[in-house]
């Protein structure tokens, strides 16, 4: 665009190691002039101090010098993570290949022979410069990247079971999985609906939030997975992704001790929280539903009972299968048994779990 100003280069920090004080003298003034800030070093040790007071982003090294030479200065920046990346062009009277494959091997990214041509030093110093500021950044956008991938993957095992979540990551899918024996359990709260008409948005929010934040402390701690809350709802499973032999013991256990924390906190609380509980154990299919939004979710008859005990159980009462009293006989204790009309199963026999036997 006519009459536009094209911006200077930012400038840079450069340390100039020379034991020659006129070489010295000529390069702090070259380089001044293009607006660095430049500091000098007569030999290595110097440089190094001078290193560790203040990092520069360039450092223009000659290789004969007194105390260390240049070479070994620079094999020992970098071998230090804070130094490693800073460049180092050599300058130097040595002309020969071998001289510059040595300097290359010790680390630097350019050699400059003398005496020297101060437009050739200010091109080289550009280009090394703008180099390494294009390395940051992409240094910079990979960190961010990293830590977005992170936020990513915490997010996804916050919403997926770990290793759905992990074979998610690494492959980009989840295969379908049958699981022959797993517990279900659903968790309705009673009487949601109406306490939803008169509790203030943030209030009723904040309420849920607490009650279940509570259940996903419960379920972890005996081995149990939160699938999913569906309004007022909160399903979890046992044995699932993960094999427990376990499970149905862990759920009932896990269920026993919500019905417990919401009797504690109904003593100390004005707002009062029931729910009814329906847990059955049995086959299912397990798998990720969606594209873009992933819900893991679970299918089968197994669920479907669940979810049928949990509408026929009553106010903070467990509703459990036959199938889960045989297998917990007889260390758990059980009401006497029910026969129900269940849909879609015709008559069934239920009870309600009551507890751990002393």
């Amino acid at each position: 665009m006519p009459g536009a100003v094209i911006a200077a280069p930012p400038a840079a920090s450069i340390l100039v190691v020379e034991d020659s004080q006129i070489n010295q003298r000529v390069l702090k003034r070259l380089l001044e002039k293009e607006g660095h800030e430049v500091r000098t070093a007569l030999h290595g040790k110097e440089a190094l101090l001078l290193v560790g007071e203040e990092r520069p982003d360039l450092i223009l090294l000659d290789i004969l010098m007194p105390e260390m030479d240049g070479l070994e200065l620079c094999r020992l920046l970098k071998e230090q993570e804070t130094t490693r990346d800073i460049p180092v062009i050599f300058i130097s009277s040595l002309d020969n290949t071998a001289d510059k494959l040595s300097g290359f091997a010790a680390g630097g990214v350019d050699y400059i022979i003398k005496p020297f041509h101060p437009a050739e030093v200010l091109a080289r110093v550009d280009t090394h410069l703008k180099l390494c500021r294009l390395q940051r950044q992409l240094g910079e956008k990979n960190r961010l990247l990293e830590a977005e991938k992170q936020k990513s993957e915490a997010l996804l095992l916050n919403v997926l079971p770990a290793r759905v979540a992990r074979e998610l990551m690494a492959k980009g899918s989840c295969t379908p999985q049958y699981f022959p024996d797993v517990s279900v359990c659903f968790v309705d709260i009673v009487q949601f609906t109406s306490a939803a008409a008169t509790l203030a948005p943030e209030v009723l929010i904040g309420e849920l939030n607490t009650l279940f934040t509570a259940f996903d402390r419960i379920a972890e701690t005996n081995r149990c997975e939160r699938m999913k809350t569906i309004g007022d709802a909160y399903l979890f499973v046992c044995g699932i992704p993960e094999a427990n032999e376990h499970h149905t013991r862990d759920a009932a256990v896990a269920a026993l001790e919500m019905v417990a924390y919401l009797r504690r906190r109904n003593r100390t609380f004005g707002q009062q929280w029931q729910v009814r509980i329906g847990l059955h154990s049995g086959p299912l299919v397990g798998g990720i539903v969606g594209s873009k939004k992933y819900l893991y979710d679970i299918f089968g008859d197994t669920v479907n009972i669940a979810a049928r005990l949990e509408a026929l159980s009553g106010p903070m009462q467990i509703n459990v299968s036959a199938e889960i009293r045989r297998r917990l006989n007889p260390d758990f204790l059980f009401s006497c048994p029910l026969e129900v009309e269940m849909k879609g199963k015709g008559l069934q026999s239920t009870c309600f779990l009551e507890g751990r036997r002393e």
